[in-house]
């Protein structure tokens, strides 16, 4: 079919149907990309805009999304002096897991005052209710770190990669003791969510980073790249590194990581 020529032509009904398809798609196509942007501009909106300064600490967080919209996301905020620490992944890529996590995100920000235990509790009935008839899920990992002592308190919900790394170089993996969220746990007929505690000596840092980093760390020895790159840069240079890679060919997907150290 012919649409510019310098003859004139005459277009049958089957090519001017052809061109009312072709005109349809392409603004459904517009359409999409506007409501997409505005989306990315939403998400970009509820990251955190800032990081909490605390003094004896080096607080830093990140993310870098694959696509478009990311299913990771990452919250560091300070309520009475305790800082909490959140870093979740909502299973699969696209609008569905943004919007996902973006709720999740809300619920564990809605009445900081709870216990990190009521606040996972709440954010995984949320998901019970909400998406029961769907196959969704998140991982996340939930703290609570009290400055002046280092105490922190963990809650694992299916993540399993959160990490302390000593000030001797060895690591303490904080494994997950339960499901992900939207998974049963939130069931009457399932116990509370048990935490982790340990303490944050200084020189030591707690690391939690998305699946999507493990893509790109050095296959043979991953705790080891990232130690080597955390006393190099430091936890903010680290941070940039670990987003830097997400052009990496290896990366497949989207990389979140936060790294809170005790300097003193």
């Amino acid at each position: 079919m012919c649409v510019l020529d310098t003859e004139p032509h005459s277009f049958s009904e089957a090519q001017r149907g052809l061109l009312r398809d072709l005109a349809f798609w392409v603004q459904s196509e517009i359409a999409s990309d506007v409501e997409l942007d505005h989306a990315t501009l939403i998400q970009s909106a509820l990251r955190p805009q800032s990081i909490p300064t605390i003094t004896g600490y080096t607080v830093a967080g990140g993310g870098a999304s694959r696509g478009r919209l990311a299913g990771d996301f990452y919250d560091l905020r300070l309520h009475d002096g305790a800082l909490r620490i959140t870093l979740a992944d909502a299973m699969g890529k696209g609008t569905g897991p943004a919007i996902v996590a973006a709720g999740v995100r809300a619920s564990l920000r809605t009445a900081p005052e709870r216990s990190i235990a009521e606040a996972i509790a709440d954010a995984d009935r949320l998901l019970e209710e909400d998406l029961s008839e769907t196959t969704m899920f998140v991982t996340a990992v939930h703290a609570e770190l009290q400055p002046e002592t280092g105490d922190l308190e963990v809650i694992d919900a299916g993540h399993s990669l959160a990490f302390i790394l000593r000030s001797d170089g060895s690591w303490e993996h904080l494994r997950s003791t339960g499901l992900p969220l939207g998974m049963g746990a939130a069931l009457p007929d399932q116990g509370a969510r048990e935490s982790r505690r340990t303490r944050l000596e200084p020189g030591d840092a707690f690391v939690c980073c998305s699946d999507g980093l493990l893509d790109v760390l050095d296959a043979d020895d991953p705790f080891a790249h990232v130690a080597r790159v955390l006393d190099t840069l430091g936890p903010d240079g680290a941070i940039g590194e670990a987003l830097r890679l997400i052009s990496d060919d290896r990366a497949t997907d989207d990389i979140t990581v936060v790294v809170v150290r005790r300097d003193a």
